[in-house]
């Protein structure tokens, strides 16, 4: 019964610790292509905030995305480019940038459609 207890604890404070929801979008529901010319156009004009309030050319709050479309597929062993991506967008608190605070927004999924995320992710992964 003491290790039952002990178990039951040790599952309640790890559930605790990850208390982020998951993203409203499932990568499951990502379309299987997106538009890279809208996806530019809401990288710097339809999202909100902007991607490019923070992610510019010697930005100090927020990663430049310099080599990234060469660099996502090897951040996380086991995800793609596009899958490291889409995580990076919907559910940023599992990427945080090394040198950088937990600042992106967590809305993205909820203010964006999958097929505006599979846009952005297109346009992120050819821009250069």
């Amino acid at each position: 019964m003491k290790q039952f207890i002990i178990a039951t604890i040790a599952v309640m404070i790890l559930t605790a610790c990850n208390a982020e929801p998951p993203s409203a979008i499932p990568y499951s529901a990502l379309p299987e292509t997106g538009d890279a010319v809208r996806g530019a156009t809401i990288f710097a004009e339809d999202s909100s905030p902007l991607c490019t309030s923070c992610h510019v050319e010697d930005a100090t709050g927020a990663p430049t995305l310099e080599n990234y479309a060469q660099e996502a597929g090897s951040r996380v062993e086991g995800q793609s480019a596009r899958e490291y991506t889409f995580y990076a967008i919907a559910e940023p608190w599992q990427h945080i940038a090394e040198g950088y605070g937990d600042a992106m927004p967590y809305s993205y999924d909820d203010d964006l459609s999958a097929q505006e995320i599979a846009d952005l992710i297109a346009y992120l992964l050819q821009a250069e």
